[in-house]
């Protein structure tokens, strides 16, 4: 048994020793935080709009919680709605174009 715990602590010892990394974000004025590294025995802690390092566990925000507060924005949405909006109606109207142009010159053939 002791030496079962002494294995954990060797191997789990330098991933406390390094620190954690915090991701880059979007504060909640859309300003954008470049990420960073934390010092020795700290955790990135915080929400997806404020990081910071400390040494609580509790507070700690995991990467792919981190990764995920980076998904789709309002300002990402609405981009893609328009953009899909925008395709949609080229696509229609080249085609009733097409269409009527199309028709039209088929009824007036000699």
């Amino acid at each position: 048994m002791p030496l079962t715990a002494i294995a954990l602590l060797l191997l789990g010892a330098p991933l406390v020793l390094a620190g954690t990394r915090c991701l880059g974000y979007l504060d909640e004025n859309h300003f954008w935080h470049p990420g960073f590294s934390c010092p020795a025995f700290t955790f990135c802690c915080g929400t997806c709009h404020h990081r910071f390092c400390c040494r609580d566990p509790n507070l700690l925000i995991s990467e792919w919680r981190q990764k995920c507060c980076l998904g789709l924005s309002p300002k990402i949405l609405a981009g893609a709605v328009m953009a899909v909006v925008l395709f949609v109606a080229v696509v229609a109207t080249t085609v009733c174009c097409c269409l009527g142009t199309c028709h039209h010159l088929y009824r007036w053939r000699p």
